[in-house]
């Protein structure tokens, strides 16, 4: 074999992302729902772009008011595009989106890579992203994964920018901007925090003032856009403006600016999710950056520096959750881990036992198999299909929908009145419901769903359009009260709605006179409201 010709391939780059296309597709092919919770809420968005067109709002959550659509709609409506399209249903597009995003998100990585150091840095970048544990999370389908394809691209065509000193470089990646802006809020986030760090960087370091030109071009497109937009709503919505004026992009679009909570990491989290492999080539490649100290490697050092930083907001007072963050500081780490790979291949050729180009292909090849084994091991672990959330009463399953919540959404497909809402005491259970049944949920559950609620009547159920209260049997507190009551727990993303007895032996305690039992399955209770 010519191995001088195996370093030299160009094509090296697809290796890992065909690696990660067929790793993706074992948990893909293996479980029938898309992997995740978040992509329930995100299907059902889906179908109200598909169904209504372009909308900020929601009527199936928060019936009969609605909610606001707190994502930008790029993802939902690649989704939409694709399933009516095809005629296929959306919980199908997300499943099988999941090999094709993990697939383009390494090549990404990778084609970066390559531009930056070469062929087997692009090679080792890519397969150093499938090395991490954090491969569980690049094979969901969600808008952020998407945004991981474009984010990579735009922070490249910025550095080529400023190393080419051409503006129309910089408005390309400001292009990608736009795509990322309209796809994902953190990712927003991220981009700009790293397109920032490298024009100080550029500041600091270099004195390149002109870097401010650069800067502004990546930014242009995204300034006219802004102008353009105030403009057209001061003649069309100027109500719309001083909205935004008084309360800002959230209260009007209900797109998230900030948390409320925060969740930071230990130290050896860090390690687990990013991976020994990509933390020890990314040292090795750091320490030669720092040696040679060009301005492709400071670029990348800058780029992780502002990633480390993010992660760790809360030492500046600003919440954060820094598991999600992890995934943004992978990205440059590979790039120099990729790095680092290529510097050992080249070094070992100082040591008479590795000189040989045969010897040095098969350390590469270990490395990259290594990498395969680590990201096989990750998908086909049998919890990267299963998401709970936890309260103090222990932990619910939320996803995949059991077969209980399957055959409750086939009940509501061919008996739901869906010009009447449902209210349920798990709504998680509740959103698979109105994205796979289309059934309209209201949040009231403790208001109308109990005999002992006071002053509820009928006709106030019927102005209220409630058509359906739905009881999850497994929600009873371990330890059962005399006193019958329901209670509102805070389970992170819903609350959920524990009772104090046993469900089904107490129903009719529990159960509005104005209700009617309807259906039950091993896990559920629908009473309908008749009006």
């Amino acid at each position: 074999m010519d191995y001088s010709r195996v370093y030299n391939k160009r094509n090296l780059i697809f290796l890992p992302a065909i690696a990660a296309l067929i790793i993706a597709l074992i948990p893909t092919l293996k479980y029938q729902w898309p992997l995740g919770w978040d992509i329930i809420y995100h299907i059902q968005y889906a179908q109200v772009y598909a169904h209504n067109g372009f909308t900020t709002i929601t009527p199936l959550l928060n019936a009969p008011t609605g909610q606001k659509i707190g994502y930008p709609p790029l993802f939902h409506f690649l989704i939409a595009a694709i399933g009516t399209g095809l005629g296929v249903d959306f919980f199908q597009v997300a499943r099988f989106l999941q090999p094709v995003l993990a697939a383009s998100i390494v090549l990404s990585v990778s084609y970066v890579a390559y531009k930056f150091y070469g062929n087997i840095s692009g090679l080792g970048a890519g397969f150093l992203m499938l090395s991490s544990m954090l491969m569980g999370r690049m094979i969901l389908t969600l808008p952020e994964n998407l945004a991981l394809v474009f984010l990579p691209l735009a922070v490249y065509f910025y550095y080529h920018s400023l190393k080419e000193k051409d503006f129309k470089i910089a408005i390309l990646g400001g292009i990608l901007l736009l795509l990322v802006m309209a796809t994902h809020q953190a990712a927003t986030l991220c981009l700009v925090l790293a397109i920032v760090s490298i024009t100080i960087m550029e500041l600091v370091v270099y004195r390149n003032f002109k870097a401010l030109g650069n800067f502004l071009s990546f930014f242009l497109i995204l300034i006219v856009l802004g102008i353009l937009g105030v403009i057209g709503l001061l003649v069309v919505a100027p109500q719309v403006v001083g909205s935004l004026w008084q309360q800002g992009i959230t209260a009007i679009t209900g797109m998230s600016t900030s948390l409320t909570f925060n969740r930071p990491l230990g130290i050896y989290s860090y390690l687990g999710n990013l991976g020994i492999m990509v933390l020890v080539f990314a040292t090795i490649g750091g320490v030669f950056a720092l040696k040679r100290h060009q301005q492709k490697d400071n670029v990348i050092l800058a780029w992780i520096i502002a990633m480390i930083l993010l992660s760790n907001a809360y030492w500046f007072g600003i919440n954060v959750i820094t598991y999600r963050v992890l995934i943004y500081l992978l990205i440059p780490l590979s790039l120099l881990g990729g790095y680092g790979i290529h510097i050992t291949c080249q070094k070992l050729k100082n040591y008479p036992r590795f000189s040989s180009k045969k010897v040095r292909t098969t350390i590469l090849i270990a490395i990259c198999a290594l990498s395969m084994v680590s990201s096989v091991l990750t998908v086909t672990d049998p919890d990267i299909s299963v998401f709970s959330v936890k309260n103090e009463f222990g932990n619910v399953q939320i996803a995949p929908p059991s077969d209980a919540e399957v055959d409750l959404a086939s009940w509501f497909n061919e008996n739901g009145n869906k010009s009447r809402s449902l209210v349920i005491s798990n709504q998680f259970t509740g959103m698979f419901l109105t994205s796979k049944a289309q059934m309209p949920m209201n949040y009231g559950f403790e208001f109308y769903s109990i005999k002992t609620y006071p002053n509820m009547t009928l006709e106030t159920v019927k102005d209220d359009g409630v058509g359906y209260l739905v009881y999850d049997k497994r929600l009873v507190v371990p330890d059962e009260d005399s006193w019958l009551r329901v209670m509102s727990i805070n389970s992170e993303f819903f609350p959920l709605y524990y009772f104090s007895q046993n469900i089904t032996t107490h129903f009719d305690q529990i159960k509005p006179d104005y209700a009617t039992k309807v259906y039950e399955n091993q896990d559920f209770i629908v009473c309908r409201v008749d009006y």
